[in-house]
């Protein structure tokens, strides 16, 4: 008669982890069955407890974000269709342009982001809510909830009261912007056609070594990502990764500039995030910039899977310090800093 697989004791590991970037701390219990003498571990359980299982939270894409105009708020977007080798849909295809810049306007083409009215420099910018309609380019302002400036893009009018509006908004400026849009292609701080991604978990990391929030707006990412470890992503450039039905390729690290020192709820610069992140990392970098390789649809609660490894040959050419060299500048920085 066939023996029946009971077993009787249980061998419990506590596994300790502890936390840097690339990884959460905690810890796990392995619970692993001892099978008495005589008895045989059926052929399920012999592939089955070959290697423990390691839980991790399923990768989810949290938010979609594009901004129609250069420097201004955000619209938050319930799913996306992208196509492959293009930039994000409706995002940055308008900008201000600063008096006096050599900006292209017919037809409008990309140019670096000194040339146009940012964040990085007019930080009044974040004291209002744009809503862009993509259909009629109707654009609504508004300030503490109320509209401002209610105006079309595609009239002359209208593009001068916005064009007079930001003038007054932004002070430092000592003439009225140029409205320069809409573009076939973008208005992004880099030329070719990537989209941003922020990990949710390495925001979570940072305001846990800083001791305060890190408001997520502040990188004016396209992707909000749930369920990685902190500085994951770090790890995909090179390779590729899937959003829903697209599929990306991982092509560089996001270096931040000072437009992040600005609270978006506020429009005050209250923080120092790049030297905050060159202080206790070695680097400034933070998320990622994609490629579209394959194009489909996108949607908020869409699964994010890991497609392609990373080349190690594309990572020992990378510029930015690499995870183990942050984890030995974070400690011998002496614990935690502020950002």
């Amino acid at each position: 008669m066939a023996q029946t697989f009971s077993p009787e004791l249980e061998v419990v590991i506590m596994v300790l982890e502890f936390e840097w970037p690339g990884r959460s701390a905690g810890a796990r219990r392995l619970a692993i069955p001892v099978v008495p003498r005589g008895h045989p571990c059926p052929p399920s359980e012999k592939h089955t407890r070959a290697a423990p299982e390691f839980d991790s939270p399923m990768r989810t894409v949290q938010s979609i974000y594009r901004y129609p105009i250069k420097g201004l708020s955000p619209e938050a977007l319930p799913a996306i269709e992208l196509e492959a080798g293009r930039p994000f849909p409706f995002d940055r295809v308008f900008a201000l342009a600063r008096r006096g810049t050599a900006v292209d306007t017919d037809p409008p083409v990309w140019g670096k982001k000194g040339l146009f009215v940012m964040l990085m420099l007019d930080e009044a910018l974040a004291q209002v809510e744009t809503r862009l309609d993509p259909a009629t380019l109707q654009l609504e302002v508004l300030r503490r909830g109320k509209t401002d400036l209610s105006v079309r893009l595609d009239h002359a009018q209208g593009r001068a009261a916005v064009e007079a509006y930001f003038k007054t908004l932004a002070p430092r400026l000592e003439q009225a912007p140029r409205l320069v849009g809409p573009s076939a292609g973008h208005f992004m701080d880099k030329p070719d056609p990537v989209l941003s991604l922020i990990n949710l978990r390495t925001l979570r990391s940072l305001e846990e070594l800083w001791g305060h929030p890190v408001e997520p707006l502040r990188f004016r990412a396209n992707f909000y990502i749930e369920g990685l470890s902190a500085w994951e992503e770090f790890d995909w450039i090179g390779g590729e990764i899937q959003l829903g039905q697209v599929v990306l390729r991982v092509d560089r690290r996001n270096g931040r500039c000072g437009a992040t020192n600005v609270n978006p709820r506020t429009g005050q610069r209250d923080r120092d995030i790049p030297g905050a992140l060159r202080r206790d990392f070695g680097h400034k970098d933070l998320g990622i910039y994609v490629a579209v390789r394959r194009a489909g649809r996108v949607a908020v609660g869409d699964a994010v899977s890991v497609a392609a490894a990373p080349s190690a040959g594309h990572l020992a050419a990378g510029t930015a310090t690499s995870t183990a060299a942050s984890i030995a500048h974070t400690l011998a920085a002496g614990g935690p800093g502020r950002g």
